[in-house]
Formats: C-alpha cells, sequence, structure tokens
C-alpha cells in the first residue's frame, strides 16, 4: 500500500490503547503467528504505543496482543488502511476496569488534589502593582487599541509583585471526537479525500509542543521572546488574597477559552475532484474486497485534560523603564526580528518587517514605514529588545542604574525577565529589603502565608491529523427478478456523504 506521499510501505502500523481512556500504552508484546498458530516475531510498544508489523501477502493477519494466552486477532489484510490502527491493549489482570469518572468542569477548593501520575507543568507570572501605579497597567488595554500610551513619568522606577503561577496538565487520555466525513466504496474502488487541519500554526515550531502553543495562546496578547515565564496581563491588586483568587481564576477561565478556541478552529475533510487545496494533506482509500461495501469513517482525534491551577507565589519585584536611544534600523531590525515580529503593536507592519528580514536590501519606502513606527512606539519596543536581548549584555546595562536608594540594579534583582507592560520590564528583587515599605509590609504579613487558592477544570485539546476507521457492510444477493424490478434511481454504491461539524 502507498501512503499519503505516494511511497510504499512495507509494514503496518498499529497503536496499543488503553480500552478505558484511550491512552497509547508502551511496553506491550504483540506476536504475529502463522496459518498454524505458530509465532512468526514478536515486537513490543513503543513509548507512544506503536507496533509496526512487515507485511505479507497472505489475506489475513493474525496477531496476538499481550501474553501467550491472550485471544487471536484476526484482520483482514487487504482492508488494513495506511494509516496507524488502534488496537486496544488487554488488562493484566481480572478485575473489573470501571469507567473513569471525570471531575465538574470547573471547581475552587482549598487545596489541590494530589496527582496520581504527575504531569506537564506550565509556568505563568502576573505583574501587580498598587493603586498609585495604576497607569502602568493601561498599556495593557492601549495594547489592544494597536498603540501605547507612556506613562506620566515614563523615567521612574516602578515597584510591585510578580505571582508566579504553575499550571499542571495531567493527561486523561485520547478518544474519538466529531465524526467528520464518510465515504463508501464498492468492491475495487479508490477515492482521494482532502485533510485541511487549521488548528495548529502552519509551520509548527519543532521547539515547541502542543501545550506550549496553549500556553501562548492563555497568555497575554503581546508575548515576546526572552522571558523566564509565560507572562498574563498585568493587574491593580487590591490584597494578596484577593489577587492571588483573582489570578487563579483568570488563569483557568483563559485556558478554557483557549482551548475551545483551537477546537473551533477550521478542520474539514472533502472528496479531491481536481487539484490539491493549498495546505491540505491527500490521503487515498480503496476497498479490495468483493465481499461488501467498504465505508471509510474520518474521525476528529481529542484529547481530554485535567487542569489544575495551583496557588501563585507572591515575590516583589520591581519595573525598570527603557528606552534606546535608536533601534529604528536595518541592524537591530534584523538581529531582533523574530522578537520584534511576536511583539508587533499593528499587524499591518508584518509584511513590511517580513520584506526587511528576507532581503539583503528592501526597498526604501518599506524601510521608511516600519522605522517610523518603531520609532512612534520607541520605548515600547525598546522594552521588547530588552527582553529578548543577551543576559549579559542587560546586566551591563542595569548596572548604570539605581533605585531609589542609589543602589546599582544589578545588585538588587535577579537579571531573569518575568514580564513586560508598556515600556517596563519587570525583574523579580532578590529580597523583601529592597523594595517598598508598603509592599514589605504587605508581603511579609500573615495573609502571605495562608494564601490558598486552587482551582481545577477539564479541557478538550484537538490531536493534529485525523483517525480512520473502516466498516464493512455485506453485499445483497438479488435474484434477477429483484433487479429487473430496480429502479433506475437507486443510489450508486461509493459516492461520499458528509457529515460533522466543522467544513
Amino acid at each position: 500500500m502507498p501512503d499519503m506521499t505516494g511511497r510504499w510501505q512495507d509494514s503496518w502500523t498499529f497503536r496499543i490503547v488503553d480500552q478505558d481512556t484511550g491512552a497509547s500504552v508502551s511496553g506491550v508484546p504483540v506476536a504475529l503467528l502463522d496459518d498454524g498458530g505458530r509465532s512468526a516475531g514478536v515486537w513490543v510498544s513503543d513509548v507512544d504505543g506503536t507496533v509496526r508489523i512487515p507485511k505479507h501477502d497472505r489475506p489475513r493477519l493474525r496477531l496476538r496482543v499481550g501474553l501467550h494466552n491472550d485471544d487471536v486477532i484476526e484482520l483482514d489484510a487487504r482492508t488494513l488502511p495506511d494509516e496507524p490502527v488502534p488496537i486496544v491493549a488487554p488488562h493484566t489482570g481480572n478485575e473489573v476496569a470501571a469507567e473513569p469518572s471525570l471531575p465538574p468542569p470547573s471547581r475552587l477548593s482549598a487545596a489541590p488534589a494530589p496527582f496520581s501520575d504527575g504531569g506537564h507543568v506550565l509556568r505563568f507570572a502576573r505583574i501587580g502593582v498598587l493603586r498609585p501605579d495604576a497607569d502602568v497597567t493601561e498599556t495593557a488595554a492601549a495594547d489592544r487599541a494597536r498603540f501605547v500610551a507612556v506613562a506620566a513619568d515614563p523615567s521612574v522606577i516602578r515597584y510591585g509583585v510578580v505571582f508566579e503561577v504553575e499550571q499542571v496538565w495531567q493527561s486523561l487520555g485520547s478518544r474519538a471526537g466529531d465524526l467528520l466525513y464518510s465515504v463508501s466504496l464498492g468492491p475495487g474502488e479508490e477515492v482521494k479525500v482532502a485533510v485541511q487541519d487549521g488548528r495548529w500554526r502552519k509551520k509548527p515550531d519543532a521547539r515547541e509542543r502542543p501545550l506550549q502553543i496553549v500556553a501562548k495562546m492563555v497568555a497575554a496578547r503581546l508575548v515576546g521572546d526572552g522571558l523566564d515565564v509565560t507572562p498574563l496581563e498585568p493587574f491593580v491588586v487590591p490584597d494578596l488574597a484577593a489577587a492571588a483568587v483573582d489570578t487563579v481564576r483568570f488563569l483557568d477561565h483563559r485556558t478554557v477559552r483557549a482551548s475551545e478556541a483551537l477546537r473551533h478552529r477550521p478542520l474539514g475533510v472533502t472528496q479531491l475532484e481536481a487539484d490539491k487545496p493549498a495546505g491540505a494533506t491527500v490521503r487515498t482509500v480503496r476497498n479490495m474486497r468483493s465481499d461488501g461495501v467498504l465505508t471509510y469513517h474520518f474521525i476528529e482525534p481529542v484529547e481530554s485534560y485535567r487542569v489544575m491551577v495551583r496557588t501563585p507565589r507572591p515575590r516583589p519585584a520591581i519595573l525598570v523603564p527603557f528606552r534606546l536611544p535608536n533601534i529604528a534600523t536595518r541592524e537591530v531590525v534584523c538581529r531582533f526580528g523574530h522578537a520584534l515580529r511576536r511583539a508587533l503593536l499593528d499587524r499591518a507592519f508584518l509584511p513590511d518587517i517580513e520584506q526587511v528580514l528576507a532581503a539583503d536590501a528592501p526597498p526604501a519606502a518599506t524601510e521608511r514605514r516600519l522605522f517610523a513606527h518603531i520609532m512612534a512606539h520607541l520605548p515600547y519596543y525598546s522594552a521588547t529588545i530588552i527582553a529578548a536581548g543577551d543576559a549579559s549584555e542587560r546586566f551591563f546595562a542595569l548596572a548604570k542604574l539605581r533605585d531609589t536608594e542609589g543602589r546599582p540594579l544589578s545588585d538588587v534583582i535577579e537579571n531573569v525577565v518575568v514580564g513586560r507592560v508598556g515600556n517596563y520590564v519587570a525583574f523579580p528583587l532578590r529580597s523583601l529589603e529592597y523594595t517598598t515599605p508598603a509592599w514589605r509590609a504587605a508581603l511579609a504579613g500573615d495573609t502571605v502565608q495562608r494564601l490558598r487558592a486552587f482551582q481545577e477544570s477539564v479541557v478538550t485539546l484537538p490531536v493534529p491529523g485525523v483517525w480512520l476507521r473502516a466498516q464493512l457492510s455485506p453485499a445483497v444477493v438479488q435474484s434477477e427478478a429483484q433487479e429487473d424490478s430496480a429502479t433506475e434511481g437507486d443510489q450508486e454504491p461509493g459516492r461520499g456523504r458528509r457529515s460533522g461539524r466543522r467544513g
């Protein structure tokens, strides 16, 4: 069988899954049996639950999944698709597995529930300031309006708090989602279908996992490079206890919204009539059986997660303003283009910056337009470059600045960027003694020691690709009289039928 690129595949691919959760199971032995029931080879599922069995020319494929006393599975080798075929892993004992119970969609409790098998941890940070410094948070609303309003005195150092919060993603297993498309084929028929998946980015970064992409969707609208954690929008802190609960609820709400947005992005399967659509994957399905109509169902795979937000940890922070002298040059744009592209205040300038980065001698009009935009918002883009710049260069720049007590900033801060608010770059302070008396009293009080806020939700994310399921409908043998009475309008086998929620 050729794969979707037209190349011959010399093996069948199977995916061993748990019968309760649908999650991949590794370390399961799979034996290939010959016609006499003897073992012709044994393979073990890898970390992704995948097993590849070499192809043969016999019509039946006999497998034993598990130990010698487990049942033998017989498959029709002529109808096996090119895509991985899921096979349920046997239980190791005689216990009866109960249906997994999911927690309610969202709940707020005093303490987190224990973790049975760990999970993937995402780290976020949120900058909070007191009411007198509320003007620095107004830049968040200004960002959404495509411009940044500089604070009244952008040269003044501000003090605040950074809430460091962890979010644990615990997989509940993958499962079948919506039915996207069905196509029925008569004996000997084949059809090509195009799969268009717009849920994940068109050119995924190999360094980023899907959950890291989700974290950026959850975070602030403008996320630049060089940040130690994923930032959330800044806010004014009424008191630490209320701010901690608000941060937990805010992160939980944004996570649910981001997962829903991913699932509602376009995903479609259509029969290929002419040329291949841009960005689509073409798959060929065929019916090599002569005893009936074979229907292929294209199904959306999804994975559910139990997402838990832990109590935030408040730490003293300092907000340092930066205004670089001249960053509207081709050299600076090419050096920090990756950060400027992701932090653009106006996406209309994206083609301009792409053209400057790609061309050795970009058009002068394009450069002038882009440089004018950068200079109009110099404090904001200066902070972006500082956050994405080299840590050693940033250290020497901070050594030239002093705090309100005259101490070099390099002596009082941790050289780690945890947020950016307008033209301010936020750093955690090394000790409470380096912050203001108001923050020192608030962070040293008993309230911080008693902070308890925890929220959990169950979210569902799409899994890249589609699942394929085959269903055979036996052929109906008709007599000559029945054939003569059949109407000319009978539906011809082999026509596709479309169902699902997205196109």
